[in-house]
């Protein structure tokens, strides 16, 4: 196993009386793609929301690249190379795919986004943007407004617009979700082509995928990880099956 690449430290977070996540201890090594599932409420965007910033930990840590990250705010983790994505879509509707993707590619840049102006003629972001859209699958569809994209094809443009940070750490909170089938199994494909290029945490419910793409899985119920390992191995874990799989004794 490659060295940890993204850790977590007994993290806890409560939201009043209800805690979101317990005592989550979580080792993501160097290019593995790593899966959280568990049931509806167990803590799964949470713990994504709590490894990119957006949500700080009541207690615990959380190390990047050996770094801790744990008071870091989303910006700058997104600087040290984490990316992610979200179950809601956030691109700009009325933007063409290549124009949402070519904005990601400035905002790596160190001039942000102060120079909008030439974005649309500069070929130092249209064509990586160009390219990654032919990465995600998306190349034809390049000139189009987001808005008429469709549901399955705003999530290979989300991550092609993750991709444009050039992340170590992608997050991604179910990219899967609400997708037709035949979607589903290009989103499939694009994640099993980009395996072994980054560190990947993957938080999806669609158990097909993720016996498919995870090298290993971390099973979270009641905010609680219950289980960590390859998908055979928890799979035939009891209390896996017990808490997300719906199988007795």
């Amino acid at each position: 196993m490659s060295e940890t690449m993204l850790g977590t430290h007994g993290l806890s977070k409560s939201f009043g009386a209800l805690r979101v996540t317990d005592d989550v201890s979580l080792a993501v090594a160097e290019n593995e793609l790593h899966a959280i599932i568990g049931p509806n409420g167990a803590g799964k965007t949470t713990l994504l929301a709590q490894l990119f910033g957006e949500v700080s930990p009541d207690r615990g840590t959380i190390e990047f690249a050996g770094h801790d990250i744990t008071r870091r705010p989303p910006y700058e983790r997104a600087r040290m190379g984490i990316a992610r994505s979200f179950q809601i879509t956030t691109l700009c509707a009325d933007f063409t795919a290549e124009d949402n993707v070519a904005l990601a590619v400035q905002a790596r840049e160190p001039h942000g986004f102060a120079f909008w102006r030439p974005t649309r003629t500069d070929a130092a972001l249209r064509e990586p943007a160009r390219e990654l859209l032919g990465r995600v699958g998306l190349g034809a569809r390049a000139a189009l407004p987001s808005r008429v994209l469709s549901h399955g094809e705003h999530r290979q443009l989300e991550i092609a617009v993750a991709l444009a940070l050039e992340p170590r750490v992608l997050l991604l909170d179910e990219p899967l979700a609400g997708v037709g089938i035949e979607e589903s199994r290009g989103l499939v494909q694009i994640l099993q082509a980009l395996k072994g290029t980054m560190t990947i945490v993957l938080v999806e419910h669609d158990v097909g995928a993720v016996e498919a793409l995870a090298d290993r899985v971390t099973v979270l119920d009641g905010g609680r990880a219950i289980a960590t390992g390859t998908f055979a191995q928890i799979r035939s874990d009891a209390a896996v099956r017990r808490a997300y799989l719906g199988d007795a004794e």
